[in-house]
């Protein structure tokens, strides 16, 4: 469990204090240190309430939830299965089975903020402009007037790749990002509005980004992010979809054509130590990969709860990734449109945003691809974190954010809602009130 806490500070300190006492001896331990620390953190919130609400949680989810004050954990449990053998929860799970606190799952649109801090990194360094066209880069797409920021900000207008038809894909097993552009090019899909006049979310743009990352820095999108994102902030076991199936068409190794018509490819993941969830649609069953699990930016990266906190205190706290300023511009409403209308959903670079007048700014996104449904909410007010990761589409930690924070505000917690009322669905698919 991640509990860092600055614990060589803190023996400095109680060394000048006993040195002033003609004493040479830290009498703080880090174990003492972090039972002090939690000891003061319990003062504030209410441990027992999250831990009752996780425990409740245990009934139905397939997965890992974390809740956190920058890097204090303050409950984190793991349930169930990484291939599911019967209903959930299963407690009798083999250990070759068993979902950990350091299982890997596809984080689905939580990948997307990565790609929107890549292209921050680049702008902070002076390579590319906000305002820059993307016909700039890649003058063969049919999308004149859209800039990076229409892309990072779902205004630009480029039609759903996911509506595709998967015959104007060929027979290649996954398609890639270069994939992509060239059927963006081939068949000049036209927009579905004009740029900069509705807010819309489509994949299609953040996997514009990606590719865009790539020719900006010379480097293939995932050596980039690994080297300038997961690096730095110590994600060491996140990485991307392609390296767990060990998509390597650069270094010879392909998958044998499939079907064109097909959409998903039977593939095992390559062996590794840390285990990996396999996603599942409603009713348990196995999602197989789908076709587009190789196309990178708006999805692909799989990480962990722990290596997600880690994230959080490196991006937004420690300014690890990104200077201040635009971390701000990331985590505020950036999707204007023109004239200044603003639409209902707020939405920043990689990040929704929701101004909750009962729990203050969130900044937040949800993920749902393929048999997997998570959330990742940071608080700027108090710092405080959570994130749920499942491989099942069954709904079980709908609500619950909403209802973690209620009790770490001190709010008197209501009955849990019911995931199937009307009464928790929203007009945002990834609200955090719905995950």
């Amino acid at each position: 469990m991640l509990k860092k806490f600055l614990f060589p500070i803190a023996v400095f300190m109680c060394f000048v204090v006993n040195l002033k006492a003609d004493t040479y001896t830290a009498f703080f331990t880090e174990e003492r240190y972090r039972q002090h620390l939690l000891d003061t953190i319990g003062d504030r919130y209410d441990i027992e309430g999250l831990e009752f609400v996780a425990n409740e949680m245990s009934e139905k989810l397939n997965g890992v939830m974390l809740v956190a004050v920058r890097d204090t954990v303050l409950v984190e449990y793991a349930y169930g299965e990484l291939r599911l053998t019967g209903e959930p929860p299963r407690r009798d799970v083999p250990e070759n089975n068993q979902i950990t606190e350091n299982t890997l799952f596809d984080l689905a649109s939580i990948s997307k903020q990565f790609t929107a801090v890549a292209v921050l990194q680049l702008c902070a360094q002076g390579k590319i402009n906000l305002e820059d066209t993307i016909t700039h880069y890649f003058p063969n797409l049919p999308y004149r007037g859209v800039t990076i920021r229409h892309l990072l900000t779902h205004t630009s207008g480029i039609p759903e790749y996911f509506k595709f038809k998967y015959t104007v894909y060929g027979g290649a097993a996954f398609v890639d990002n270069e994939h992509l552009l060239r059927v963006l090019e081939k068949q000049k899909y036209a927009k579905t509005f004009a740029t900069g006049t509705k807010f819309e979310y489509v994949n299609t743009n953040y996997a514009i980004l990606a590719a865009l990352v790539a020719q900006v820095s010379g480097m293939p999108f995932e050596e980039y992010v690994h080297e300038n994102i997961f690096k730095p902030a110590g994600m060491d076991a996140t990485c991307f979809f392609t390296e767990i199936v060990g998509i390597d068409a650069k270094h010879g190794r392909k998958y044998a054509d499939v079907d064109p018509k097909a959409e998903d490819v039977s593939v095992k993941a390559l062996p590794s130590d840390i285990p990996i969830a396999i996603g599942h649609r409603r009713g348990g069953v196995v999602a197989r990969y789908d076709r587009l699990n190789g196309v990178l930016g708006d999805k692909g990266i799989y990480s962990n709860a722990e290596d997600m906190l880690r994230w959080a205190n490196a991006m937004f706290i420690d300014y690890k990734i990104l200077p201040k300023e635009w971390v701000d511009l990331a985590s505020q409403r950036e999707n204007q449109l023109n004239g200044g209308k603003l639409p209902a959903s707020i939405y920043g670079y990689g990040y929704r945003i929701e101004e909750s007048p009962t729990h203050g700014k969130l900044v937040y996104h949800g993920g749902l691809w393929n048999g997997f449904q998570n959330l990742f909410l940071y608080r700027p007010s108090d710092n405080v974190v959570i994130v749920f990761l499942s491989n099942l589409y069954n709904k079980a930690h709908a609500g619950r954010s909403d209802q973690m924070l209620n009790i770490l505000d001190g709010i008197q917690n209501p009955e849990p809602p019911d995931p199937e009322s009307p009464d928790v669905e929203s007009p945002d698919p990834e609200s955090p009130a719905t995950e």
